[in-house]
């Protein structure tokens, strides 16, 4: 079969039309699994464990489901400076709480130009978290709108974007992939406390803030990578990072928060979050997405499944059987790209379809991106992934097409004719060899 008709087969497969250019609303919804900037490679080429940058925007959670943000606990996370707050301490103080709110202005300079956007954040330990944006001008970049509000819901396991002005929402339900890295993005306290710990800190010393007396504590680690929401490209390598915690030294909980990055490409991220309020009462109903039943989800709901072995062989034969070849690459980036060149989509295929339907296309189409979900996965776990899409072909029984470190000196490895095997690290260095030529 020559690759046009491949490709025609593979659209059929997915119930998809090939067409011209793509619908920008359902364009950003689909192109979420496709395409991840630079984010990947930011994630994972720093040496410390500690760089756990989140940098997708939330809109695109799809795509940033790809990485598996580490939480690096370690014996550095008991380690106090020398003031009176241990801020471990601080962190299991906030666990026991069950309900806060707290407010969060974000303000972004790009070539001289600069948005901001305040948000409404309210927490809850047992059903998550609503975000809502109270006011959006016209400079800030995504153009989120005053009023979207932004859920995320670890009892169903997904994330909620409800647009009021655009009548849209999207829902993104992730199988077998958990959500706390998602914290990072809201600013959430528990997540970003974490994150200071993983980082050289210092103790500022007591002041006051509106009254309390409070005691502070900063890093300049450029490995911190913390919240940022909606900052989903910015650099990998900050050229200065600047975050300050205040915590009340009566009750050890956070007063405000400022984080200060400054990029090479992206200009200046400056977020700070203040008003908190502890121990307010939760209503279950707050953390019900208020969606009118005439709003539409563009792409329906999107599954995200799990990052596993079985996952990766289920998109690399869809994938083959679709262009007789293997990725060239499974870096988020260059595979994106290689999909979009060899399949458009017909935003029209779409319109007329129920969100059940929409539903079925879109998640047909994430599976393509399976393969790279477990490379990523396997990056950040250091498990010294390697790929040979380049050269190994279908079918190839003893070439190695992708593998990754097992303990006791072992290999995973998903062959050419996408067979697995475990095999020693004697065995895999021959097996390279060839796969390599």
């Amino acid at each position: 079969m020559r690759p046009a008709e491949n490709i025609d087969e593979l659209i059929k497969k997915l119930h998809l039309k090939a067409g011209t250019d793509l619908d920008k609303r359902v364009h950003n919804d689909i192109s979420m699994a496709l395409t991840e900037s630079d984010k990947t490679k930011s994630a994972f080429t720093r040496p410390k464990i500690g760089r756990t940058i989140m940098k997708s925007p939330i809109l695109k959670p799809a795509a940033a489901a790809v990485i598996i943000v580490v939480c690096y606990m370690g014996l550095r996370l008991w380690n106090s400076t020398s003031s009176g707050i241990a801020l471990a301490e601080v962190l299991t103080r906030i666990e026991q709480v069950t309900g806060y709110t707290y407010q969060m202005k974000s303000a972004t300079t790009r070539q001289q130009l600069t948005g901001t956007r305040t948000y409404t954040v309210l927490v809850s330990k047992e059903y998550g978290i609503k975000m809502t944006i109270t006011q959006a001008d016209p400079n800030s970049q995504p153009k989120y709108e005053t009023g979207d509000e932004w859920y995320l819901l670890p009892q169903s396991n997904s994330i909620v974007i409800v647009s009021h002005k655009k009548k849209t929402y999207d829902r993104f339900v992730y199988d077998g992939v958990k959500l706390d890295f998602y914290k990072e993005q809201y600013n959430e306290p528990r997540a970003i406390i974490k994150q200071i710990l993983s980082c050289e800190h210092k103790s500022l010393g007591q002041s006051v803030i509106d009254g309390v007396t409070v005691e502070g504590f900063q890093t300049t680690d450029l490995t911190y990578g913390g919240g940022f929401f909606g900052e989903g490209d910015r650099d990998p390598d900050p050229k200065k990072v600047d975050v300050k915690l205040w915590v009340d030294v009566n009750t050890f909980l956070p007063v405000r928060l400022e984080e200060d990055v400054v990029t090479e490409k992206r200009g200046r991220i400056y977020e700070v979050s203040y008003d908190f309020r502890w121990n307010v009462i939760i209503n279950r109903d707050d953390f019900e997405p208020n969606i009118p039943e005439h709003y539409r989800a563009p792409a329906g709901d999107i599954i995200i499944n799990a990052f596993n072995e079985e996952n990766a062989i289920k998109g690399l034969r869809l994938f083959t059987n679709a262009f007789g070849k293997y990725p060239t690459s499974l870096e988020q980036k260059a595979l994106g790209e290689e999909l979009k060149r060899l399949m458009p989509i017909d935003p029209n295929s779409y319109k007329e379809l129920s969100d059940e339907e929409r539903t079925k296309k879109t998640s047909e189409l994430l599976s393509l991106v399976a393969p790279s979900l477990l490379y990523i996965k396997l990056l950040e776990e250091n498990n010294d992934p390697a790929y040979y899409g380049e050269t190994v072909k279908p079918g190839d029984a003893d070439k190695v097409l992708l593998r990754w470190k097992l303990d006791d000196d072992q290999y995973r490895v998903i062959f050419g004719n996408l067979s697995v095997k475990t095999i020693t690290s004697e065995e895999l260095d021959e097996l390279e060899k060839l796969s390599s030529k």
